[in-house]
């Protein structure tokens, strides 16, 4: 299969996951004098929202990241990221769950154990290229896949870590769930600006 096609092809599972999760967010029939308060309550909705809408952005840019870096793929890529853009598309239920029980230990169990299911998908896939080098370019370098180890431990063992608050302090895995997030969106910024600078 042609690298470009199954990358167009991620983008658009990527783009109509992301869509969905806006669908989510619906409000009832309500007078006037309780918008306010109809508001109010789909907060943990928005709030849900926002930071899923953030974290499939972060898988997305990883994803063309990581494609950046591989001239070819085979039909054993193709089935493993196939299986990452099913985790991707399935990220909307325990968004919609989240939002439905904001304090609720399960929902924020789903929601982490799908971001380390993704992000162990995502390293596999690395780990492949790099078992594979015929897959890669010359930007794929011994550098680059030794970073992801411990980059891959840290980021799933603080997921892991909000799992394991869920049950006690369900406010601490939000704040472990959006460390991740901004740390990964500044790493990435960093990335993409340095790029533009050396060109």
């Amino acid at each position: 299969m042609n690298k470009a096609r199954l990358e167009a092809f991620s983008d658009g599972v990527f783009a109509i996951a992301i869509t969905i999760l806006v669908l989510n967010i619906t409000i009832e029939d309500v007078p006037e004098e309780g918008l306010q308060g109809a508001l109010t309550a789909l907060l943990p909705k928005i709030f849900s929202y926002v930071m899923s809408f953030m974290l499939i952005g972060l898988y997305w840019l990883g994803h063309h990241f990581y494609f950046e870096r591989i001239r070819q793929v085979d039909g054993n890529f193709v089935l493993m990221n196939i299986v990452l853009l099913m985790l991707i598309s399935f990220m909307p239920f325990p968004t919609y769950l989240l939002g439905k029980y904001p304090h609720g230990s399960l929902p924020l169990t789903l929601y982490g154990s799908t971001l380390i299911a993704t992000n162990v998908m995502s390293f596999v896939m690395i780990v492949y290229i790099n078992r594979n080098r015929h897959l890669a370019n010359e930007h794929f370098k011994d550098e680059f896949a030794k970073l992801q180890v411990p980059l891959f431990l840290s980021i799933n063992l603080i997921y892991a870590a909000g799992i394991f608050c869920a049950f006690s302090f369900p406010r601490f895995s939000y704040t472990l769930y959006l460390v991740v997030l901004v740390f990964g969106l500044v790493g990435y910024v960093k990335r993409m600006n340095a790029d533009v600078k050396k060109k």
